[in-house]
């Protein structure tokens, strides 16, 4: 009986490794750049800390509420493509200042476990999978499934008290804000999935450059200003992309022949909807360039967008820093506790 060597011996166990375990060691860069392999067991998820969901169960109420009269706005321009962005904020205060935040409360509510979603899930959900990408994809449609009933009853209550104080067009019956899939469902995931990415996603990029330039200057800004420009550029970024898809969600419901019509007619009513309102089109129908109501949506879902993700996250951070130096106040007082139980059994 003769010893195999050792080089020759592992390349035998080498070959008769599990096509398995080769397989998965094989894996595509672009899998394990979405889905990388978690360190530890499932037992040891670190659950989201109760800070983050303070913030999003009463931080996400308080900015949906108070930002109604831009959202009311971008509705009303969804039907309006002549109208400035003046115009249309002031036509949701025109029965009166209150009348600017019509419908305000009908998202309130559910605006509680959405900012849930968007906050306390996403960070479990990345602890979880260790994915940014999927843990933004599955908050969103989880926001979806929430705010969808919620949103468009607010929108259609914009729309209809705008034709009620105008004398013109006719008002569109009001969503069931318990049922939470409808028409335009669809553009509503993809809206909410772009305009989270701003502060989930690109908000860290945004950072880095942000650093280098200020860096390139010789100018040192507070890392608590960084993350809070980081955050306010990256969501209008995320609000540019997010503009069309949100006012075609507008649109489809608070339009009569979207919200009745079938699968074919909704796709071409969206088209044209596309069409009349952001471009240019000749005597023969031709497509001259783009039309200046583009810039104005793209500005309106801007100010809207990147006020609303960036006062949340600038509420979710200031929630974790009084939680830190809440418990920063306390470690001293329990430490001289400790000390005085030690000195008194002795």
């Amino acid at each position: 009986h003769t010893q195999r060597p050792a080089p020759v011996a592992a390349a035998v166990r080498a070959s008769s490794r599990p096509r398995e375990a080769m397989a998965f060691e094989g894996r595509s860069r672009l899998f394990r750049r979405w889905c990388p392999p978690r360190k530890g067991a499932f037992g040891k998820i670190k659950l989201p800390e109760l800070p983050l969901i303070l913030a999003g169960a009463l931080g996400g109420p308080f900015c949906i509420f108070v930002l109604t009269p831009l959202r009311n706005a971008l509705t009303l321009a969804s039907q309006d493509a002549v109208s400035s962005p003046m115009e249309l904020y002031a036509s949701t205060f025109q029965g009166g200042f209150a009348s600017g935040w019509t419908g305000g409360f009908a998202p309130v509510l559910p605006s509680c476990p959405q900012f849930c979603m968007m906050g306390p899930l996403f960070h479990f959900l990345r602890e979880t999978w260790g994915s940014v990408a999927l843990a933004v994809l599955a908050s969103s449609c989880m926001e979806t499934f929430i705010s969808y009933g919620s949103q468009t009853l607010n929108a259609q209550m914009a729309f209809n008290s705008e034709v009620q104080q105008s004398g013109t067009g006719a008002e569109v019956p009001l969503w069931n804000p318990l049922i939470p899939l409808g028409p335009g469902v669809a553009v509503h995931v993809v809206r909410n999935v772009v305009a989270l990415s701003g502060i989930r996603i690109f908000s860290g990029p945004c950072q880095k450059v942000l650093k280098r330039l200020t860096q390139s200057f010789n100018v040192e800004l507070p890392l608590g200003l960084q993350r809070f420009l980081s955050d306010f550029v990256a969501s209008i970024g995320a609000a540019i992309i997010s503009a069309p898809l949100n006012q075609c969600y507008n649109f489809a419901v608070t339009s009569a022949a979207y919200m009745e019509g079938g699968a074919p007619a909704r796709v071409r009513a969206l088209a044209g909807f596309l069409s009349r309102n952001y471009l240019l089109h000749g005597p023969a129908g031709e497509v001259l360039g783009l039309s200046p109501t583009l810039a104005r949506d793209l500005f309106m879902r801007c100010a809207y967008v990147a006020t609303l993700f960036t006062l949340f996250g600038a509420i979710e951070r200031a929630a974790v820093a009084v939680w830190k130096y809440r418990d920063a106040q306390q470690q001293p007082v329990l430490s001289r506790r400790g000390t005085v139980g030690v000195r008194a059994s002795s």
